[in-house]
């Protein structure tokens, strides 16, 4: 899946597949939308089945979440499973070196915990 980056006036929303979540180019994504659309909190949608986050991914994310997006709140909700061991090691990598970014089980929560409608 092709990632899908949309303006939704209170936040940027990112449509995105797992394979493309995990690719090192994921983060540059996040930094161009910004960019184009200007600093908003960004909502991830992905859809993961599979499971396909590895932890080496988690923690490139987190790392790269937090150097290139410093406070920037980014809410990475997952569809199709659960949130695992990788995705609350990135969230760890991220928050101690000062970044906002959580993992949701389901779009609701993550908008709710991003405080857009």
């Amino acid at each position: 899946m092709e990632p899908i980056i949309s303006d939704r006036g209170s936040h940027l929303e990112v449509l995105i597949g797992a394979g493309a979540l995990c690719e090192a180019g994921f983060v540059d994504l996040l930094v161009r939308a910004r960019t184009r659309f200007g600093a908003k909190p960004i909502l991830v949608v992905c859809d993961d089945p599979a499971a396909h986050v590895r932890l080496e991914d988690a923690y490139r994310i987190g790392i790269g979440i937090s150097e290139r997006l410093p406070r920037q709140r980014v809410a990475i909700a997952l569809r199709g499973r659960k949130s695992a061991e990788a995705e609350r090691f990135t969230e760890l990598v991220a928050a101690n070196r000062g970044a906002e970014l959580r993992y949701f089980d389901d779009v609701p929560a993550a908008k709710a915990w991003l405080g857009v409608a």
